[in-house]
């Protein structure tokens, strides 16, 4: 590793000399300087001395910057060379979403910013100038393969999402085209997950409305059950849904989507006479 580095930017330097200067924990020992020559790159140079720990903490602010700065602007490349069919405002969208991968082991950011820290150090083994804007084009190629598995799984859930609120909307229909309705449904949520229906007047409605779902006596599975709550439900359509016992749901996924569905018509209760049954 050298004893000095320079890096040269292009642009406004602002960013990361700020940075550089007010980092909480270290101090660093840096000068900036502009190109006389060409006047378009500002160099800073850092002594690295033989502290360790500074040099570590100051590679990690590179780091830190270079996923600030660049790493938009190449998922916005990568989602336009490999996802031509999507709109403009559909990446927009998209690109709103990275936090939820924030904490993903793989690609969240710790392991985006190792894989940065890395390439860096790899470079200064080698080379004591860096110029920024092409390390990041050239010498993060790995960094590149997490951003395109990123944007990816990016892809993936707002497609997902999308097809979940076309889901919604259409099963709303179906609710909404339904004539005479019963006033009410409860739904009685058991210990073990399972659910009896009663219908406004307190008469059990479980058999009877499963019934057309169902043929004989077939062992259905907990999912499959919990899919044909929802089938059921649709073609009962009450004009409106009290939860009871909620509090012993494990299927809260199957439960948002019924409040999302019956939308305004869904109650949740815990402690009245129907729960304790």
């Amino acid at each position: 590793m050298q004893n000095r580095i320079t890096l040269g930017f292009s642009g406004d330097v602002g960013a990361i000399s700020t940075r550089l200067y007010n980092h909480p924990e270290c101090v660093f020992p840096i000068s900036v300087s502009k190109d006389e020559a060409s006047g378009s790159v500002t160099y800073i140079d850092f002594d690295t001395g033989d502290d360790i720990f500074v040099l570590d903490q100051y590679v990690n602010v590179l780091a830190e910057y270079i996923i600030e700065r660049y790493e938009p602007r190449m998922l916005r490349r990568i989602l336009e060379e490999n996802y031509r069919e999507l709109s403009s405002l559909q990446k927009r969208e998209i690109l709103k979403n990275i936090e939820l991968f924030c904490d993903d082991a793989a690609i969240g950011y710790r392991a985006r910013k190792q894989s940065v820290v890395l390439s860096l150090y790899d470079y200064l083994a080698e080379d004591s100038t860096l110029l920024m804007d092409g390390f990041v084009a050239f010498r993060l190629k790995e960094y590149e393969v997490l951003l395109k598995t990123l944007a990816q799984k990016l892809v993936d859930h707002y497609l997902t999402r999308k097809e979940y609120e076309e889901f919604i909307a259409l099963l709303k229909y179906f609710v909404n085209i339904q004539e005479a309705r019963p006033e009410k449904i409860h739904i009685l949520v058991s210990e073990n997950g399972g659910y009896t229906l009663l219908d406004e007047t307190g008469c059990d409605i479980t058999a009877s409305s499963f019934a057309d779902f169902v043929e004989g006596e077939v062992l259905l599975t907990e999912e499959a059950y919990d899919d044909l709550l929802i089938s059921v439900l649709i073609t009962i359509a009450p004009k409106t849904i009290t939860v009871h016992n909620c509090l012993a749901i494990k299927n809260h996924e199957l439960f948002s989507t019924i409040t999302r569905v019956f939308d305004g018509k869904v109650d949740y209760c815990s402690d009245c006479n129907l729960c304790k049954i």
